[in-house]
């Protein structure tokens, strides 16, 4: 009882936790496309946003507690399964506005609820775990 009880927690964690990492995105690309190019700041506002996922999802939500080594195995793995949500993102939405003839936004809304359903099994059993 007491497992379903830390795992409904910790999903009510990742979502306040998703959220937040969602409005960090939006405000530093919105702050950073003032200063630079759409495609300077996408890229950077990217970076910031997976920094801030991952310290959010470490701190926060899944509470490891690693050594310096040990979270620089996190890390690498955290890239790897950002990586793989955002290539699943990526050809998601081509997918759903290209072939099914889906709007783009309404198709970026479904991919964002797919890769967050994945990104949570992906961290939660492949990054961090202790």
């Amino acid at each position: 009882m007491k497992l379903k009880k830390d795992k409904m927690l910790q999903l009510i964690r990742y979502g306040f936790w998703g959220c937040a990492t969602v409005f960090v995105g939006l405000l530093s690309y919105a702050l950073l496309e003032i200063v630079f190019d759409y495609r300077v700041a996408n890229i950077i506002s990217i970076i910031f946003t997976k920094v801030f996922a991952y310290f959010s999802n470490k701190r926060f939500v899944f509470r490891t507690k690693t050594t310096l080594y040990e979270q620089l195995g996190e890390i690498m793995r955290f890239i790897f399964a950002r990586s793989i949500s955002g290539i699943v993102d990526f050809l998601g939405q081509i997918f759903l506005v290209e072939v099914l003839g889906s709007g783009d936004f309404f198709a970026k809304c479904i991919m964002i609820i797919i890769t967050t359903v994945i990104n949570y099994f992906l961290s939660a059993y492949g990054v961090f775990r202790d």
